[in-house]
């Protein structure tokens, strides 16, 4: 399983040029399960446990904010990269890409929600075998 889980990542890694990280990762720990580096200085798995604690702030933040809104993704913009985290409501994990700035952020994000209903098939899996 897991190894499908990571010919996904690596084969939405190949969709855009200017993906740098991709990676699964689960919500509870920041686990990273399948994920991919175009670059050696980039380390996906770090930055998955960092993440993790951002989804779940933002996820309590909406909920005192506006609690009947569903949050489509998270964005983080630096004068170099954009960083996007989808995290689909009642999955056990979360879609993390680095892209750089001149990526087309909007082709990027439909990347992602074209995949997550590939990654969503190992809900089960992962949630039995990591949570």
């Amino acid at each position: 399983m897991i190894k499908q889980l990571q010919s996904l990542i690596v084969q939405l890694s190949g969709e855009l040029p200017g993906i740098l990280a991709a990676a699964v990762v689960t919500v509870e720990d920041g686990m990273s399960i399948a994920e991919i580096s175009r670059r050696d200085d980039i380390e996906p798995a770090v930055a998955a446990a960092y993440l993790a604690s951002i989804v779940k702030s933002n996820a309590k933040a909406i909920n005192l904010l506006a609690d009947d809104e569903v949050v489509d993704d998270i964005l983080i913009t630096t004068s170099k990269y954009h960083f996007i985290i989808r995290h689909v409501d009642g999955q056990p994990f979360f879609v993390f890409l680095m892209t750089t700035r001149e990526e087309w952020l909007g082709k990027a994000r439909k990347l992602i929600t074209k995949y997550e209903v590939e990654f969503a098939r190992f809900s089960g899996y992962l949630e039995e075998n990591y949570l």
